[in-house]
């Protein structure tokens, strides 16, 4: 860690690293980051862009079975959200849960798309995040998740093979026209759901794919006990053996959760090069502190991510060092510091972007500023700790991506906040409003102590 230093940007890159007097001479734009730490922008590996605001305070008290994954009640909510009917309205929500993440510290982006993946695509490469991008096959949120029926998770519903084989047809299509669009800040990812929900011919297609676009692949493994046993019905074995059928067990594929990966896999997931991204504040709403310290003494790469609830990464760090302290009764580990790589440059290897996470000569000038003289935070004796134990994304000043300055003064400079606000606002009223006449959420709405959002 160092002070009273200059970063000099030129373009989209760190030029030079420079004690702050000799960059007195220098004839550019001067931007004063004093009592704040400059660090690389967070990287989320695993959200769904859109669905957060959705069903943010829905089912979050909601007596969910044993084992039963904390999204199966609100998957009729976001069928209802994601009809094409809505979806110009629906792309504010998307707008408005891509700039929490941004305003938060978070800087790449790796979106599982949920819905609209061209919408998205679109604001990404409007507002300037960063972003590596593919849509869920299959696309239809129940088909993946099932639905909540009698208290009980109901799965019946299905997506043909010929559905799902199209769908992966289109993503290859979305590759010639946005992958490295946006200057490079774009990059498209394969995205099949889980293996328990894809067709095998998907799989093995996403396999094939992946080899001949070189290009990452992301999924869900092992988020719930319901996945292993349909896997284990259709299949006959576990879902990362299944991965490995259709070759997709390598260093490509950024797998989410992992919670309930079989003692017996470990080996194949460290030897394999796969990552997990654990998830930590999505798993603690159901009662659940994921394995990821063990994960990593078992030799398996890690990354993080949010899901598509909480948007704040810095909040995120806090959940993975402190759950992780718990999930192996230590106080020392997982450190501030370690965590906080995951976020960074972890994060960015996993990516194959080394110019990514760090703050050198030659890296993409990928960066926020976060204030650190707050009462809540402050004093600040070791930077790293303070930032992860005591701060959360409102404390983040200041982001830059490529070189271009999106937020400066806690504040976005090219972006109408008030306006995608309103638009937000009125599209999850509608949404809300309308699914709670229709019944949607009625299993639900006991948990929730108003019936009518934005009251």
């Amino acid at each position: 860690m160092r002070t009273g230093a200059a970063v000099v940007v030129e373009g989209d890159r760190i030029a030079q690293i420079l004690p702050a007097d000799q960059a007195e001479g220098i004839d550019a734009r001067r931007i004063e980051l004093t009592d704040k730490v400059l660090l690389p922008g967070l990287v989320n590996m695993h959200t769904h862009a859109g669905a957060g605001p959705v069903g943010r305070a829905v089912s979050e008290d909601y007596e969910l079975p044993t084992g039963m994954p904390f999204y199966v009640p609100l998957s009729r909510l976001w069928r209802h959200a994601y009809r094409d009917e809505l979806r110009e309205q629906f792309r504010a929500v998307i707008e408005w849960d891509v700039l929490g993440m941004m305003r938060t510290g978070t800087t790449t982006i790796l979106n599982h798309a949920s819905t609209d993946i061209e919408g998205y695509l679109h604001i990404a490469d409007r507002v300037g995040v960063r972003t590596f991008a593919g849509p869920t096959i299959p696309l239809d949120v129940t088909a993946r998740l099932g639905q909540l029926s009698g208290g009980r998770e109901d799965r019946k519903q299905t997506t043909s093979e010929e559905v799902q084989l199209a769908e992966l047809e289109e993503l290859e299509r979305m590759f010639g026209e946005w992958d490295g669009a946006a200057g490079g800040r774009i990059t498209m990812v394969l995205g099949p759901a889980a293996v328990h929900t894809d067709e095998f011919s998907v799989l093995a297609g996403v396999g094939v794919a992946a080899k001949r676009l070189d290009c990452l692949v992301t999924t869900h493994l092992c988020q719930a006990p319901s996945e292993l046993a349909a896997t284990q019905e259709r299949f006959g074995t576990t879902p990362l053996r299944v991965l490995q059928r259709a070759e997709l067990a390598n260093e490509r594929l950024i797998a989410a959760h992992g919670t309930y990966l079989p003692d017996g896999d470990r080996q194949l997931a460290a030897d394999s090069g796969i990552t997990i991204v654990h998830c930590a504040s999505r798993k603690a709403k159901e009662a659940v502190i994921s394995p990821s310290v063990s994960f990593q003494d078992s030799g398996i790469s890690i990354a993080l991510g949010t899901d598509g609830f909480n948007c704040d990464m810095v909040e995120e760090l806090k959940f993975a060092a402190m759950l992780g302290k718990i999930a192996v009764a230590q106080s020392h580990r997982p450190t501030a510091a370690e965590v906080l790589d995951l976020a960074t440059s972890r994060a960015a290897s996993i990516l194959r972007r080394p110019d990514l996470g760090v703050i050198k000569e030659g890296a993409r000038a990928d960066l926020i500023g976060v204030a650190v003289t707050d009462p809540s935070i402050a004093p600040v004796l070791d930077v790293v700790q303070s930032l992860v134990y005591y701060g959360n994304g409102r404390d983040v000043q200041f982001e830059m991506v490529d070189g271009r300055v999106l937020i400066q003064d806690g504040a976005f400079l090219d972006v109408d906040l008030d306006g995608v606000r309103a638009r937000a606002e009125a599209a999850l009223t509608s949404i809300w409003e309308s699914a709670i006449d229709a019944g949607v959420i009625a299993e639900v709405l006991p948990s929730i102590n108003r019936t009518r959002p934005f009251a």
